[in-house]
């Protein structure tokens, strides 16, 4: 059967976000203002309680806020700023859609092959024993343990090495393919496909739903679709440095939403992600925006975390968030 020739469609979006602004910070105490972030580095200044500083980045560093005050530029200590909140201006950002990989034409005179979102299989519309129905199972499956673990960045980046020397991408994958994408080795341990898994980092790019897929059912519309979020480690980074987590439509949270992700985008808050590991394997990495990859979505890795089964919130405004203190975190959409 002929595969169709894959495109890729860029669909600029007029969406209102926020871009961020210098703030303003109030000392609540006297503070050395040092030319480093270190308590050992040397002392500037020593500016008193109640004076104004500029923060010069939006987050704290080795626990200290890069400033501008009267006494020049430095820096001081994050427990000793309020923070005031930020100016911001709206901006608008071009989101890029890409259609489903390895569509055939078969699949894609098809179109929707279930009425509604819960009248959908677990395999979609693909035949349960064939690797694209195994595929849309995995991205339907809740994982089942109660003890995540949490990866880093560096871990998804060795995961994606591993996952190329075992089975590659952009290929289907059989049940016996998909056995070797188990024990794989990760900085504290080691992980499997479809283990709970933890990410902390921050929202980049445009999160928004996918278009149709055939794991629910070739539907339209932001209900019966995935929610696509690149995250990365750093606020300035594009979704190039990024991977991806996706929100399934079954039983989403109402809180859950495009717009309440913009915010948490836009203000650049520390997030947590929560869910199964999954490896994205109809696609290639595309991390390089000076040769990017039509019809790829931009990441470093195919490695996801999907379905997403938790998601919050650091609370701190310096986003000075401990993974293991659950009172640091907030729900999505729960007053952050």
């Amino acid at each position: 059967m002929k595969s169709v020739t894959r495109v890729s469609v860029l669909v600029v979006v007029m969406m209102s976000v926020q871009a961020f602004a210098q703030s303003q910070g109030t000392l609540e105490k006297n503070a050395n203002l040092r030319a480093h972030p270190s308590v050992r580095s040397a002392r500037i200044a020593t500016l008193p309680k109640g004076s104004t500083v500029t923060l010069l980045a939006p987050h704290a560093q080795a626990g200290f806020y890069h400033v501008r005050g009267s006494s020049g530029e430095g820096w001081v200590s994050s427990r000793l700023v309020k923070v005031a909140a930020a100016s911001r201006k709206l901006v608008h950002r071009p989101m890029s859609i890409e259609p489903e990989p390895h569509l055939t034409v078969a699949m894609a005179a098809a179109g929707k092959c279930s009425t509604d979102l819960a009248s959908c299989p677990n395999n979609g519309c693909s035949p349960a024993d064939s690797p694209h129905g195994l595929l849309n199972q995995l991205k339907r499956t809740v994982p089942t343990g109660t003890s995540a673990v949490v990866l880093t960045f560096d871990d998804f980046a060795a995961l994606q090495q591993q996952a190329d020397n075992l089975v590659g991408e952009d290929k289907e994958l059989t049940a016996d393919n998909r056995a070797q994408l188990r024990n794989l080795t990760v900085a504290n341990g080691q992980v499997s496909e479809g283990d709970v898994v933890s990410l902390v980092g921050y929202l980049v790019g445009t999160p928004h739903p996918n278009t149709g897929e055939s794991v629910n059912c070739n539907l339209h519309g932001g209900p019966n679709n995935d929610y696509h979020i690149p995250v990365t480690n750093d606020p300035a980074n594009s979704d190039f440095q990024g991977v991806v987590v996706e929100m399934i439509p079954q039983s989403r949270p109402d809180n859950w939403s495009v717009g309440n992700l913009t915010q948490i985008e836009s203000n650049q808050q520390l997030v947590m992600v929560t869910g199964a590991l999954f490896y994205d394997n109809l696609h290639l990495v595309n991390d390089d925006p000076n040769n990017p990859k039509g019809g790829q979505p931009h990441r470093f890795a195919l490695w996801e975390i999907h379905p997403v089964t938790q998601f919050v919130v650091c609370s701190k405004p310096d986003n000075t968030c401990d993974p293991a203190q659950s009172g640091d975190w907030v729900p999505l959409g729960g007053g952050q």
